[in-house]
């Protein structure tokens, strides 16, 4: 039988950091694409392409007490 590899399917994911609670806690962490520059509060989407959907508030609040991680936008810019 010859071989056939499948190529592995891949995928763009977000990477998710950890978040120290005492550090979640006590600084003042922007985490939300409400707070960053390129998010236009009208058309709720960021003005540079990234999906918003998933770095909003209530998605990040919900997944860093559910696991404790939290996914950082990189372009994050501190109005």
């Amino acid at each position: 039988m010859p071989y056939n590899p499948t190529p592995k399917k891949i995928r763009k994911s977000i990477k998710l950091d950890r978040v120290n609670p005492r550090d979640f806690m006590t600084k003042n962490i922007t985490f939300a694409c409400e707070h960053c520059s390129h998010f236009d509060a009208e058309k709720e989407e960021c003005t540079i392409g990234y999906s918003a959907r998933l770095h909003r508030y209530d998605v990040q609040m919900q997944r860093y007490l559910s696991t404790g991680h939290m996914a950082f936008c990189r372009f994050n810019e501190i109005d």
